[in-house]
């Protein structure tokens, strides 16, 4: 079976180079807010809102204005050694749900350079939107700096998305696309047809490993994906014979047992990594089980 990887943000936090922390402090900044925004116990996506929301009314400052700052400082990330080792295994499929170009950068490419290959050109969602690097597909599930718009942030940006998810995968897009229609993908799975058009695609069709992702909750379309697949598992209605991995600290074992509980009915295999020394060691402890995987 092919495999496919979904890497999240925390490999950016292996190093002192601009995180996803630094990120959020700009938001913050940014919307200039008095009293100062409370963000204890605020999901992101939420706190987005209410970081826009306080914009907007103070600043009467455009959506695309914020999405225009998180572009421009996702620009001071920089690859790490783990952008070049998750390279490195040779896994042609990579999605991500970071906005950044630090795996393209890995491979020597300038952001002039990283245009969307996808065969649907979109603005806003980004069921298609990859950039070919060499032999490497790199696929920005939640939007790329390149394209401000398509930055995946708030629970309108999130349903919107699952909507245009949804259709693609559970009804078919009928007249969505101007120039491609869609039919459900259970069909398409069962007549063989699936031509890997979107990251959607690989949940089904590959041994997908998922490494540095939270996949909390509030990320409602992953885990509507998630959902859905083992839905059509469990009633048969699909031949699906790919594995889903998701591998995670053993230290965050007890306080993720409500999300791993989830992922073991819903046909994720969940892999724990132990005896690491720091965070690093960690990325290579999983990359390295990769490696040895005959998956």
């Amino acid at each position: 079976m092919n495999k496919a990887l979904l890497v999240g943000n925390d490999i950016n936090n292996t190093t002192g180079n601009y995180s996803w922390a630094n990120l959020i402090k700009g938001l913050m900044e940014y919307a200039d807010a008095h009293p100062p925004i409370n963000t204890e116990n605020k999901p992101f996506p939420m706190l987005y809102e209410e970081i826009y929301l306080n914009a907007v009314k103070k600043q009467s400052a455009p959506e695309m204005r914020i999405k225009t700052l998180i572009a421009s400082q996702t620009r001071n990330m920089v690859p790490n050694e783990l952008h070049n080792s998750i390279l490195d295994l040779g896994i042609p499929n990579i999605l991500t749900t970071n906005y950044d170009l630090c795996f393209e950068k890995t491979l020597g490419f300038e952001e002039k350079s990283c245009k969307n290959q996808g065969v649907v050109q979109e603005n806003i969602y980004s069921m298609f939107r990859h950039h070919n690097m060499e032999s490497h597909k790199i696929w920005h599930i939640h939007g790329s700096q390149t394209l401000p718009g398509s930055i995946t942030l708030g629970y309108e940006h999130y349903g919107g998305y699952l909507q245009t998810m949804r259709n693609y995968v559970a009804t078919g897009t009928q007249k969505t696309y101007k120039y491609k229609n869609f039919s459900r993908l259970d069909l398409r799975l069962k007549k063989g047809s699936v031509a890997h058009y979107s990251w959607v695609d690989f949940f089904f069709t590959h041994d997908l490993h998922i490494m540095g992702l939270n996949l909390d909750f509030v990320e409602m379309h992953l885990w509507w994906l998630i959902s859905y697949r083992a839905r059509l598992i469990a009633r048969g209605k699909i031949p699906v014979t790919n594995k889903i991995y998701y591998y995670y600290p053993a230290a965050y074992e007890e306080r993720s047992r409500h999300k791993l509980e989830m992922m073991r009915i819903s046909e994720i295999e969940t892999v724990k990594i132990d005896g690491f020394k720091d965070k690093t060691d960690y990325y290579k402890r999983v990359i390295n089980s990769l490696k040895n995987s005959g998956s």
